[in-house]
């Protein structure tokens, strides 16, 4: 988190790959509380449809943070569990999403194809640049 402060960026998209649901899916998180939360939300739930749109992968939908019951950090400002790249007090981007990029078993083969990779960071390149254009 030191090197993405550094850098003050006004978005921060952290990618992950889920573990355990078995699930071909994409699913995005924001921060609960979140002075941004609504435009996290709408982001999110922008990128999440585009990756899916790009790989006919699920759409599971923008969650809270303190929704997985898997978090071990707690926001000093809510006192919930939550992620701790997406907390206020840590990574002072105004705008903040995590993205579960498929599962770790059932997704194995279709993220570690480069071609499918490709796909899914162009796809979330191209809906951000549009969200920023309708943003600024």
């Amino acid at each position: 988190m030191k090197e993405t402060s550094a850098r003050d960026p006004q978005v921060f998209i952290s990618v992950h790959n889920n573990g355990g649901t078995k699930r071909h899916a994409v699913w995005g998180y924001i921060h609960y509380g979140d002075k941004n939360e609504s435009a996290n939300r709408e982001l999110a739930s922008r990128l999440v449809k585009a990756i899916c749109a790009a790989t006919k992968m699920e759409d599971r939908g923008v969650l809270l943070d303190s929704t997985t019951g898997r978090n071990d950090y707690r926001c000093p400002t809510t006192g919930k569990l939550s992620f701790f790249s997406l907390d206020e007090t840590v990574n002072k981007s105004p705008y903040r999403v995590l993205l579960e990029i498929g599962d770790n078993a059932a997704s194995y083969d279709f993220l570690q194809d480069p071609d499918n990779q490709k796909i899914i960071g162009t796809a979330i390149k191209m809906e951000l640049a549009l969200w920023l254009k309708e943003k600024h």
